[in-house]
């Protein structure tokens, strides 16, 4: 179930909450080209997650095979990689060449 929600929410559409239209991708303006209304997504980041605590426990618990915790392991990085804001920062050429980044 965790890996299909994961699936469906890197898959899912657009829809406008005033007029119910769907889109693949979000508009450009951000609003709904037919009526203005505001775009939401279909798939929330609660139905990807909801699952997850639960099985690690259930696979700490239970004794479950090495491979299904390590699967379980795999999404829950993929999870947080997709969802927590990681900023990068940006460097310059000057930075390498004093050699002060690593």
């Amino acid at each position: 179930d965790l890996l299909g929600n994961l699936r469906s929410f890197s898959r899912q559409r657009m829809r406008c909450i005033k007029c119910g239209e769907k889109f693949r991708r979000p508009p450009l303006t951000g609003a709904c080209p037919k009526c203005g209304g505001n775009v939401v997504l279909t798939v929330h980041e609660g139905a990807v997650r909801k699952y997850l605590e639960i099985s690690k426990e259930i696979g700490e618990r239970y004794g479950v095979s090495s491979y299904t915790r390590q699967r379980i392991e795999l999404l829950d990085k993929d999870i947080c990689s997709l969802f927590e804001n990681h900023r990068v920062k940006q460097l310059g050429l000057l930075d390498f060449m004093s050699g002060s980044a690593r």
